[in-house]
Formats: C-alpha cells, structure tokens, sequence
C-alpha cells in the first residue's frame, strides 16, 4: 500500500472494508501472539487476589467521576493497588477451547485478543519501591522494570502517587485484523480506561486522564519497540500522604535493557502494517487543543432532530458492581422482545452521565464522539435513528425507519444483529477531529468511544441484557445507511438486547 497515512480520516477511508473486496486472511494458529509479555527473568511481586472489595451498588457509583480533592484520596499502599487491579483488569472465568483453555477477562476485547497492557510508576505507594513495574494478570504479580524513583511523563500540578501507563501491542490485534487493527486496539484501550476510571472513583480516589504526552520519552520509559507496542494514555492517581515529594529528585532516563525491548514482540512470525505504524507516528505531534468552551458536537449542529425527553432514571434493585464487572459478557444469543421503558430510560441516563464533562476524560472530548441509537419497535421511543444530547439528556430522532436488519448486513452480514433490541452506534466528524485536534485526536475519539462502549457493556449486564460489540463494517454500506455526509463515519456498533437465559 504506497498511500502516506497523514490524518484520521486518510486512515479510516485506506483501512475501510468494501463488499466483495476482502482479500482473504487465514489466521497463523502456530504464530498466534502470547497473551502475556514474557518476562522471564524478572522476580515477582505477588498482589493479593482475595483482598476484600467495598460494596458498590453499580446504579449509584458516580459515573460523571473527575480529579477531586487530593485529601480526600485513602493511604495508598499494596492492598489498595490489589483493589484497583481487581477492578480494573483481571481474569474472570475459565474455560478450555479444545485442548486449549481460554481466560474470560473484566475488559471487553474485539475477537478476544486484549491487545492492551499496564505498567505502574509507584511514586508514593507505601510497600512498594519507587519504580516502574509491569502488570501480569494471570500471576497477578508486579515486575520490576526500573528500581529507582523516575520522572512524570505528564507534568501537572498536583501532587502525584501513582501512575497508570496503557500500552496498545499493534501486532496481538493485527494477527486477524490487519492494517484495520489499530482501531480495535484504540478502543480496547479505550475499554480498559473506562473499567481503570470507575475502579479509582469507586475506592474514592482522586485521578486524572493523559493523552498528550511525548511518544518516544514514554517508549524510552517503558522500554517498548515503537514499532510493536506504544503508550496511549497515563492515569495519575493523585494524593496527599504527607511524605515528601521525591519525583523531582531523579536521574535521566537510560534506555532499558534489550531483553525489555524484545518482550514487545509477542509472536515469533509477526507483520508490520504501513498504515498502522504511519497513523500513529502522524500523531506523535500532540494534540493540537483549542482554547474556549468545547464546541457543540458537529452532528447536532448539521442536523434538526426531533427531540424528546426520555423518562425519568427509575434504578432498579441493588446491583453489586463487581459482580456485573465479573459476569460481563459479548453475547450473540439475542430474542427479539420488548423492553420495558423503566429498564430503557435507565440504560440511557447510564450512558449520558458517562459523557459528561465530569467524567475526567480529556476536556472537549465528548463533543469528538456522538452517540446514536437505531431502535427497533419493541422499544418505548419511535423505530428509526436517535441522536444523543449528552447536554440536554434529550433523544433526537434523524431518520425514521427499521434498521436493524439493513444494519446487520452492513456488519458483514452478521444477521443475528438484527434480533437485538437497538444498535449503539458511535459516530465521529474526521474532517472536523483532524482540523480540531490533528491526527493524534483521532486516538482520542477511538478511545472515548470504546471507553463509552465499556459502560454499555456493563449496564447491558446489570439490566439483564446482553451485549456485543462490532467493529467490522462495510463502512459505507453503514455511511449510506445512517445518510452520513463526508468525513462522518461509523466508529463501532454495539448490539443491546434481551438474550436467552440459560436453564437452571
């Protein structure tokens, strides 16, 4: 592929799929990527998987979560880490695929290849040395990478304990998904942030959200291969423990060593996708952020919806939210049948109080995601396609209309997706993201739009539905479908409904 990748909407047109265009991709089983980074020779630091977790009803946590007072943050030590990775990332369920067994995890994964990872700057963890430590859910241990105090990657004005690195590995995706892959691996990522940012309000943490940072100062930080695996966003957890601040007595970052460095590959045959790496490097500039009150989303302000005012939040029984976290599922077992307009209106008011401009997410990066719904005739509003107004908590209707089915096709002919209940569609303004934000925004609307996805897969689950996400699209047949105009387009579809309950 010869074309320069230069901004997000040169790389979602070169990486769109097109009806009977698919080349063909058999999938390397015998080079299938580790699900693990190896780190042999590492020792271990062993966090505690049977900490006990506070009682959170799921309805009630705070959704619109931002970086509160510093004070009000608890001591912040090893069993207080066990509980954030608890609720972050960790293994659900197991499972054997033939010989094989599978690990159901607490993060949504397009094809199940959780191309994510996170590493742990301890600042100011009681119990722990400064350093930097990589993540392994599996052993749920930390590894050491550097065994001395090291500088923020993101500078900022409070007082900083902790910090959470997400890293994107192109290649765990791109062994199925191809040159389209960084997609799945930006909304991964953007799953996974979702879970990190309720997990850290839950346990009443105060906490900030990094997407602008130095590309290459982090690879070097981290001790990652830029062509294999790249940092895509920081969380500071932040605090007042009274101990003196010692981040800014440290030594210039040396490269770690090349053993580190190779733990980025994770297959012994893997790829290199031009579009990938050249999307990513054309947004190693930073963001190019605007000053001012966030503009109105660009879909609104092009179209006249009809808008009505959902019902009220009516919350249903105490639901625990680990245990949604854990039960949380992609199903494909849909029935078509009604909902009821408590259980609807509640779902929705879910989603906007996770838009709001307090959700501790970038400033301004609600308005790069819109949020659409294509319902189907067992819902409590008209069939056809619904807009979301995060600000008003309104549903504006755009087109009317079943779309379900034609919708399926347009998911490369995935038909059970026209028995759901409605589709959740993300939709974004490429023209409008690049002008806005340059190319690296378009890192950040993936991301919004997966860590959105992630807080419908959960509500889904604690309502009783199921859920599933689609990221492979005939993304014009979607365009032509939703009358999108040019540089809008379809970022992800979730399928919501009701879905057979299995016999006890």
């Amino acid at each position: 592929m010869s074309e320069q990748i230069r901004s997000a909407e040169n790389y979602h047109r070169v990486t769109s799929y097109r009806r009977n265009r698919l080349a063909h991709h058999t999938l390397d089983w015998a080079n299938q990527p580790v699900a693990v980074k190896p780190y042999p020779t590492l020792p271990r630091i062993y966090l505690d998987r049977n900490v006990e977790l506070p009682k959170i009803n799921y309805f009630k946590m705070k959704k619109n979560i931002s970086a509160g007072d510093d004070s009000s943050s608890p001591m912040l030590n090893l069993r207080e880490i066990s509980k954030v990775f608890r609720l972050t990332h960790d293994v659900t369920a197991r499972a054997m695929h033939g010989e094989k067994p599978f690990y159901y995890r607490s993060v949504a994964s397009a094809g199940a290849l959780y191309p994510f990872e996170i590493y742990l700057a301890a600042h100011n963890i009681h119990g722990l040395h400064q350093g930097l430590y990589y993540y392994n859910l599996f052993e749920f241990s930390l590894s050491p990478l550097r065994t001395a105090p090291i500088p923020e990657l993101v500078q900022t004005k409070k007082r900083v304990l902790a910090a959470f690195f997400l890293t994107g590995i192109f290649f765990r995706s791109a062994w199925k998904y191809r040159d389209r892959a960084y997609r799945y691996v930006l909304l991964d990522t953007g799953h996974l942030i979702e879970n990190l940012r309720l997990a850290l309000g839950a346990l009443n943490y105060s906490f900030s959200i990094h997407f602008d940072f130095d590309d290459e100062k982090a690879a070097t930080l981290l001790g990652l291969d830029p062509a294999k695996e790249v940092c895509l966003a920081v969380i500071h957890l932040h605090g007042n423990d009274g101990v003196e601040n010692t981040t800014e007595k440290t030594q210039p970052l040396e490269p770690l060593d090349s053993d580190i460095l190779q733990a980025s590959s994770v297959s012994n045959m893997e790829v290199e996708y031009a579009p990938i790496l050249q999307m990513h490097q054309a947004g190693s500039i930073g963001l190019k952020l605007t000053t001012g009150d966030p503009a109105a989303p660009a879909f609104l302000k092009k179209r006249k919806p009809r808008w009505i005012d959902p019902g009220p939040m009516d919350l249903p029984d105490k639901k625990d939210y680990f245990h949604v976290l854990t039960t949380r599922r992609s199903r494909r077992n849909f029935i078509s049948a009604s909902v009821r307009p408590e259980e609807f209106y509640t779902f929705f008011h879910q989603i906007v109080r996770s838009m709001e401009t307090g959700a501790g997410i970038l400033s301004g990066s609600q308005t790069c995601v819109t949020i659409g719904l294509l319902a189907g005739e067992g819902l409590p509003i008209v069939p056809g396609v619904h807009l979301v107004d995060p600000s008003s908590q309104r549903l504006g209707c755009v087109l009317d209309g079943v779309f379900l089915e034609r919708m399926a096709m347009a998911c490369l002919d995935q038909m059970w997706l026209k028995h759901v209940a409605f589709h959740l569609v993300f939709l974004a303004d490429l023209a409008c993201l690049d002008r806005m934000w340059g190319p690296r925004g378009y890192r950040v609307a993936m991301m919004e739009a997966g860590r959105l996805g992630q807080q419908a897969y959960l509500a889904a689950t604690a309502l009783g539905w199921g859920a599933c996400g689609i990221g492979a699209i005939y993304d014009e047949e979607a365009a032509d479908l939703l009358d999108l105009e040019n540089g809008e387009v379809l970022l992800y579809l979730i399928g919501i409904g009701s879905v057979k309950k299995r016999r006890t």
